[in-house]
């Protein structure tokens, strides 16, 4: 007998046999757990923002929620702000978009979180769905100008008599984030976290890493980005450490970065490694320094080798959706020299690690049984971080939930460490057609859709070909019923999706290959599109 939604969604978010409802120890909200950090660690540093020109602007806890509190003020006076409010912000790395991402949290609110250089039909869309109340951004987002935007003021010209406001009592299986998963426009579906996902998340992090007071963490990542948001910002508040963040990546200034701040562990992507092994030439760690933490994109053996034999460091490889609050699996510190080098380096496919606390993780078979390790399946997880649901969408809520685990449609298989007796999950690909382009998710079927849209496209099909610096691209086949240019497909495009994911390489072909029923021939699309590409055509996007 097969169980209910219902029953699903709750078997969904146990873990270890402990209910949703049966909390685990952990400061349930981020405000409730600024507000600890400023009352018992206030002048220590929280984050300092560390821009292009190498100015810095040092943020500690106590100053973060006062800030915060200014930003919840003034929203409340200047935007009628009430619990319960959602408001799309698009934030970037910087001292505005932080505080306003604590400032409306405080007051109540939920956050829609947007990425700046989405195009203006895929931020409005997602806004309406939701209801948003406004569409905040700083001065500093690069965002599309036709969007209704309100600018966010400077926190620091607030008034100071706003020092201590506060906010209502906070639900913390209340929503308090929205991101948005692969898809144009309607289609992408929008996963709604509750405040105590993100903290179990946070919490999960602090241990997983042993994060202190005193620990300095290194992030370059958009916090707009999940991992940006929950690692960077949230993982590094629930261990009172400070955080470095970056307001961008230079390659060439990032060595004297790592000198200047000697940061514990830094978050980057492999794209980001990649640039690094091309780039830095006399590689020198702090002592400090323990390893990188590399999420978001698949890294490959090759580049985690190369980073080991070249700078002698560890990349600790992670996992995890945007369903799942950011980190679902990690490679653990202290692992023998052997066992890193099974798992990381004389393997196939790195791992991506094990389980973080407060989840499980399991490959399963097609009949829902755990699969035996080697044994290929769908990689499957539950637990206190697994999203609310998928805003809007009951029937996909209760698909990804079926039989009680939150399906990711990643394929995988585990190993068996044989020091530490643990399973580790090894990624293999992914079961519907979906790519990560510079840790950006976009669904295949979506780009074809609006590719098709183009009155002098037939017809059109996308597929991924492997890339050296950004994991995969995305190149596109199409039918055309002239000489359509690329720049023209590109610009097109340009509508639809973040110029990041845009194809790299188009193909002409007569015809799409399809069955009798109309579907793609998925084998034989790849094997007309697997000529070497470039990353980055003289025609293609500009990140």
């Amino acid at each position: 007998m097969h169980a209910t939604p219902d029953e699903d969604h709750r078997l969904a978010h146990r873990c270890t046999e402990r209910e949703f409802t049966d909390r685990l120890p952990v400061h349930p909200t981020m405000p409730e757990l600024l507000a600890h950090r400023a009352d018992h660690d206030g002048s220590a540093p929280y984050l300092t923002f560390h821009g292009a020109d190498n100015t810095a602007i040092v943020l500690t806890y106590r100053d973060t929620l006062r800030l915060s509190r200014r930003l919840a003020a003034w929203a409340a006076r200047e935007l009628g702000v009430r619990p319960g409010d959602v408001f799309a912000l698009a934030p970037v790395n910087e001292l505005r978009s932080v505080t306003a991402v604590f400032g409306l949290l405080l007051a109540g609110c939920s956050l829609l979180s947007l990425n700046p250089a989405d195009p203006a039909g895929r931020i409005t869309q997602q806004a309406e769905a939701l209801g948003a109340k406004a569409l905040l951004r700083a001065p500093d987002a690069d965002a599309d100008a036709t969007v209704p935007w309100t600018t966010l003021p400077d926190p620091r010209e607030l008034p100071a008599a706003d020092d201590d406001w506060t906010g209502p009592d906070l639900d913390p299986g209340a929503d308090a984030l929205y991101f948005g998963t692969s898809g144009s426009t309607a289609a992408s579906k929008l996963v709604a976290q509750s405040h105590y996902n993100g903290a179990v998340n946070a919490e999960a992090l602090r241990r997983h890493h042993g994060l202190g007071p005193g620990d300095r963490f290194l992030g370059c990542l958009p916090v707009h980005h999940v991992n940006g948001m929950h690692f960077t910002l949230f993982g590094t508040l629930a261990a009172g450490a400070h955080g470095i963040l970056l307001t961008g990546l230079d390659p060439f200034g990032y060595p004297r970065v790592l000198t200047e701040y000697r940061p514990r562990i830094a978050s980057v992507v492999p794209s980001i490694l990649e640039t690094l092994l091309q780039t830095w030439r006399s590689p020198r760690f702090p002592p400090e320094f323990d390893y990188f933490v590399s999420a978001a994109a698949p890294l490959s053996r090759s580049t985690a080798r190369e980073v080991h034999e070249r700078w002698g460091v560890r990349i600790l490889q992670g996992y995890g959706l945007t369903e799942t609050t950011n980190f679902s699996t990690t490679m653990p510190r202290g692992l023998s020299d052997a066992a890193y080098r099974a798992l990381m380096l004389d393997c196939d496919i790195p791992s991506v690690g094990t389980a973080l606390y407060g989840n499980e993780v399991a490959v399963l078979r097609p009949d829902g049984q755990r699969a035996e390790p080697g044994e290929r399946g769908e990689v499957c997880m539950r637990g206190h971080n697994v999203m609310s649901r998928y805003q809007g969408n009951p029937e996909a809520t209760a698909e990804a939930f079926a039989d009680g685990w939150f399906h990711s449609q990643d394929l995988g298989y585990e190993v068996v460490e044989p020091e530490t007796g643990l399973r580790f999950v090894v990624l293999t690909g992914r079961a519907k057609n979906i790519a990560k382009v510079r840790g950006e998710t976009v669904s295949l079927e979506e780009m074809e859709r609006a590719l098709k849209t183009l009155p002098a496209v037939r017809d059109a099909a996308c597929g991924t070909a492997p890339d050296r610096f950004l994991g995969e691209v995305v190149v596109a086949a199409v039918a055309t019923a002239d000489d359509t240019t690329d720049a023209v497909l590109l610009e097109h495009l340009g509508r639809f999706f973040d110029p990041a994911v845009l194809p790299a390489r188009f193909v002409r072909l007569p015809s799409i290959p399809r069955t009798a029923t109309g579907k793609v021939l998925r084998p034989k699309l790849r094997e007309l599109l697997a000529a070497p590409t470039q990353a980055l055509p003289a025609t293609g996007p500009r990140a």
